[in-house]
């Protein structure tokens, strides 16, 4: 019998994953979700074009918790309400959450969801990006590792996360048998990446693709001029992030600049922005920082980007944050802790400034230098530009995930 590839027919794939932007809540009609996982839009928006691929995509509803079906440039959108409908109910929601009863079950609802949509499609290959989010979907392609092959793309390790709640223990643990147990695994450059998946799974199969990258409408041309944010962080506010290392060296900062002001983007809970705010007039730079919360739109994020000075992000680990990759696409100096793939962007030139992580002394010192030096920022600056477009092409990435596929489907045994 001949293949699929033989018969010239579209491969069929399916995409395991989650995402929320204005497209899909405008859609269902919300306005309460908040956007995330901006790299799976944009991969959506580039494989709209393509024609020899089938694509369907398998994701939570995060916007209704209710299954729905639509089809929308070409691409089949399968969303499963990710709990069951009794969750509704605020009140038994917060139970249901508080008592960790999702975890205690392994998520087996989202097992059973996801699993049953993807029979019923019965795809050629099932495309898993990210293995740490076993609440939402991840969880869900154990019971099909065995009846369809599968490319599992490493967008970070749960395992590295400090949080060891009994939600995030069970994440972990799903994490390491999804690694354990498939074989083909997409990422990267990163050597970290490359390292810990050989080490989870010895002998796997590993393959390169990025993921798109978000690109501001324009570039920086104010530098050394009209810049009224002197520092900004914008990233997911957590702890792991390093937005508590910040403001330790923000606060050495200010006593050799006393205007510097930063601004903090980003989503966080009420229980944690009240934490930070207690560091902060421990501190003595409450007046000094703003935090602006979540912004509807990345392009709402890259306007007031446009109008810093410097990016900081000294998150604790990462592979290749988005944050510092799309700064350097608008043109702004980034200092980072050098983790994951970051020490790469420096291989052949300096494109952006490391500093060892938790070394809040010394990432101090690199602030205050930037800060004075608008020269050495707008030097810092231009490499890095040069240095994105030439490295990131998102024109590339379709390319190089089906040629993944190809590869993947070349070992087939189903």
């Amino acid at each position: 019998m001949k293949s699929n590839l033989e018969n010239k027919r579209k491969l069929k794939v399916v995409w395991l994953c989650h995402f929320a932007n204005e497209e899909m809540k405008a859609y269902f009609k919300v306005k309460h979700i908040n956007e995330f996982a901006p790299w799976i839009s944009l991969s959506l928006q580039l494989f709209e074009g393509v024609d020899d691929v089938e694509l369907h995509v398998v994701s939570p509803n995060v916007y209704t918790n209710t299954d729905a079906y639509l089809e929308k440039n070409g691409i089949h959108y399968h969303f499963y309400a990710p709990s069951p409908s009794i969750f509704n109910n605020r009140l038994f929601r917060r139970i249901y959450s508080f008592l960790n009863m999702a975890a205690l079950g392994e998520f087996n609802w989202i097992k059973r969801k996801v699993s049953r949509t993807i029979r019923n499609i019965h795809p050629d290959i099932v495309h898993l990006h990210g293995a740490e989010n076993a609440y939402q979907y991840s969880s869900g392609i154990l019971p099909l590792i065995d009846e369809y092959p599968i490319l599992t793309t490493i967008q970070g390790f749960i395992r590295n996360s400090i949080d060891n709640d009994r939600i995030t223990k069970v994440r972990k643990a799903i994490e390491a048998k999804i690694i354990k147990n498939s074989q083909h695994f997409a990422i990267r450059k990163s050597d970290e990446m490359k390292a810990i998946t050989e080490e989870m799974h010895p002998g796997a199969d590993l393959y390169y693709h990025n993921y798109p990258v978000g690109k501001p409408r324009r570039t920086k041309e104010n530098i050394g001029a009209f810049e009224p944010i002197d520092f900004i962080f914008f990233a997911r506010v957590c702890k792991e992030k390093g937005i508590e290392d910040l403001l330790i060296a923000f606060s050495e900062v200010k006593k050799s600049i006393p205007n510097a002001n930063l601004t903090v983007v980003g989503g966080v809970s009420d229980n944690y922005q009240d934490h930070l705010i207690k560091i902060c007039k421990s501190c003595g730079i409450l007046d000094s920082v703003k935090f602006e919360g979540f912004l509807p739109t990345q392009n709402d994020i890259y306007n007031l980007a446009y109008k810093a000075k410097v990016c900081v992000l000294p998150t604790y680990h990462d592979i290749l944050p988005g944050t510092v990759l799309e700064s350097m696409f608008l043109k702004l100096p980034v200092i980072a802790y050098g983790v994951g793939g970051l020490p790469h962007l420096n291989e052949a030139n300096i494109t952006i400034e490391l500093v060892e992580v938790r070394n809040t002394k010394v990432l101090a010192n690199r602030m205050e230098e930037l800060y004075n030096d608008s020269a050495y920022r707008l030097e810092l600056a231009e490499r890095a530009y040069t240095h994105v477009n030439l490295t990131f092409d998102n024109n590339i990435v379709v390319r190089d995930i089906i040629s993944a596929y190809r590869k993947v489907l070349a070992h087939k045994i189903f």
